[in-house]
């Protein structure tokens, strides 16, 4: 009996002891998946919560969703570590409500960091981007009802509605034809504030003014690069593109917040920006005329600082073509208003060319000459001799005249006209060290290196597939020189630390800015085509910034059924298709070793993704 009882309890005991042990293998086991889990982001996972991948509040108060997460931690040391070959399936998805997210020009993110801004010098307009803790690393969902674009040119004249379900343009500019709701579409009759009968009436008008020939406003070539200032939905630069000029449209993304994305669904080259406290990020002498047409800044403030800072970028020569009720209304207000602008453009040299009707066009000197001829004291002063007045990336806006150096005062800053000067050497080569011989070569080596993409992709494209493409690496611009033949238009991106290069790009009458990779590029969520990237991982990840981050940023900026080309060294292609399933950039892959050439760096590869089309949780295609 005692042998017995003896038994059952070490039977007892031994069931006990078993159960605890299965409960420390199962609290074991299920802690180990959840660290792999975290690690590799989601590969055991259908998506791991990030700011913004749910329908929670951030404590704040603000639209972020979740507390972060770090999706990628220690990458891309990975990179040619034991994991290179882990796959991961999924990324989380933003809330529906971040589907036209901009998180550099996301203005809650000022309230909610507490930042003090200026709203009178329009501060709450430039870039304030969010620290790496509050960003929403997830893809960005395409509005419910999503459709690929309508191609160009049919898309100049007309949008789908879904796309970007916003009408209060359409009813707020009614009367002045800016957009029309037609049903499932919107569309675009060419009409502006100040140019009710339509755009194309009103560009000849210009030319007129100016007495060019044949009523082109392209004067044979010589205006190719246009700055167009408070733009609405980029209807002048529409047309503009009819008479060989391609205008960098700028606005703010304010009252009428959605007009550049309009006029980015368009296909028309435009870009979100302001006029405040921060030069333009161009460099100095890049465009030939700029354009307000009742853009409503105030140009006489801070001591005409506005309106040098466009004195800044004009080539000599240049236009101001300024169409506002202060160049013809006579009333007190604007009498006062005209008198004192007319004050301030005398002593800044600029002379009126024409003035007519609604409209009235300054030029720039071509030489320091009257500059030179002020009187002593006279504001504005010249910018200091040390001053770099090609420097533009969070650089801040100074008073003063950027004067010419001599042999630009000397040359009167003649460039060849357009088309030629697209392939002839900027005489500012050599402010970059670069001789003609290389700069040829350079154009030489894209315009071989993009027959060569276009031969991979070309089972997957048609002749409309692409409008909006952007070159992330833009170097000397030869990858856009390369594609002036097609129906697109390139906005080429010259990173900050290359930044002296973006000068040549403008000499070459192509358009394109500057931007910091390890930021957000300040742009709509689907709104490129086509995205380009020369070695750009590799160096972002050289500056110790985060390859996945980038990653996702391409994507928010691609739209729906868009190609990414990535060019760069072998370990990180490899590193980077680990996340194109992740990324829903599977919908065709090509992978190749292109042939070595002048401007390879090492072993190079070639990797062309196409974008699915997808709505919704990744679960649902």
């Amino acid at each position: 009996m005692g042998r017995g009882m003896r038994a059952r309890e070490m039977t007892n005991m031994e069931v006990v002891l078993g159960r605890k042990i299965f409960s420390s293998l199962l609290v074991a086991f299920i802690l180990a998946l959840s660290i792999l889990c975290l690690y590799y982001g989601t590969s055991f996972a259908p998506g791991l919560p990030r700011r913004g991948a749910s329908d929670g509040t951030d404590a704040d108060g603000g639209s972020r969703m979740f507390d972060d997460v770090e999706l990628f931690p220690g990458a891309p040391s990975s990179l040619y570590g034991e994991s290179a070959n882990l796959v991961v399936k999924s990324l989380p998805v933003c809330d529906m409500r971040l589907s036209e997210l901009i998180p550099c020009l996301d203005r809650s993110l000022i309230y909610q960091l507490k930042l003090r801004v200026n709203l009178t010098l329009m501060e709450h307009y430039e870039r304030h981007c969010p620290p790496a803790g509050r960003r929403f690393n997830c893809l960005i969902p395409p509005p419910v009802g999503y459709k690929v674009p309508i191609s160009w040119p049919a898309s100049r004249d007309q949008v789908w509605k879904a796309n970007i379900p916003h009408t209060h343009l359409a009813e707020e500019k009614s009367d002045q034809r800016w957009m029309v709701v037609n049903g499932d579409k919107i569309n675009f009759p060419g009409g502006g504030t100040h140019f009710h009968a339509g755009a194309d009436k009103y560009i000849i008008h210009i030319a007129q003014m100016l007495k060019f020939r044949n009523d082109n406003l392209s004067d044979g070539g010589n205006i190719r690069t246009v700055l167009d200032v408070g733009c609405g939905v980029a209807s002048f630069g529409a047309y503009l593109l009819i008479h060989n000029i391609i205008a960098m449209s700028l606005a703010p993304n304010d009252v009428h917040e959605n007009q550049i994305q309009f006029a980015l669904e368009r296909g028309i080259p435009s870009t979100l920006g302001v006029l405040g406290t921060k030069r333009l990020p161009y460099p100095s002498r890049s465009f030939e005329l700029a354009h307000c047409s009742r853009c409503r800044i105030d140009w006489l403030q801070r001591d005409g600082i506005l309106l040098l800072e466009l004195d800044r970028v004009l080539r000599p020569g240049g236009y101001f073509v300024y169409s506002s009720p202060e160049a013809y209304a006579t009333d007190e207000k604007n009498r006062r208003i005209w008198n004192a602008m007319s004050d301030l453009v005398r002593r800044m040299c600029w002379k009126v060319a024409s003035k007519r009707n609604q409209t009235v066009i300054w030029v720039k000197p071509l030489t320091n000459g009257c500059y030179m001829r002020r009187n002593p004291g006279t504001l504005p002063s010249l910018c200091s001799s040390d001053e770099d007045s090609d420097a533009a990336w969070n650089v801040s806006m100074k008073a003063c005249i950027t004067p010419y150096s001599k042999r630009v005062s000397s040359a009167k800053g003649k460039l060849v006209s357009w088309p030629q000067r697209l392939v002839t050497p900027s005489p500012r080569l050599e402010e970059v060290g670069i001789s003609d011989e290389k700069y040829n070569e350079d154009t030489e080596v894209w315009n071989w290196r993009v027959l060569e993409y276009w031969k991979q992709m070309k089972p997957e494209i048609q002749q409309d597939s692409f409008r909006n493409i952007m070159d992330m690496t833009a170097n000397f611009g030869g990858f856009a020189a390369s594609l002036v033949n097609k129906h697109v238009w390139v906005m080429n991106v010259v990173p900050v630390n290359e930044s002296s290069k973006l000068k040549i790009i403008y000499d070459r009458g192509l358009i394109g800015t500057l931007h910091d990779w390890c930021e957000s590029f300040s742009t709509y969520p689907r709104t490129y085509d086509l995205l380009h990237a020369w070695l750009l991982m590799s160096e972002v990840e050289k500056q110790g910034c985060s390859v996945e981050d980038l990653l996702i940023e391409m994507d928010r900026m691609l739209r729906p059924m868009g190609f990414a080309i990535i060019r760069d060294k072998v370990p990180m292609i490899n590193y980077i298709k680990r996340f194109l399933t992740a990324l829903r950039w599977d919908h065709w892959i090509s992978d190749m070793e292109p042939k070595v050439d002048a401007l390879s760096m090492g072993e190079e590869r070639v990797l062309i993704t196409r974008k699915k089309l997808w709505k919704g949780s990744p679960e649902k295609p």
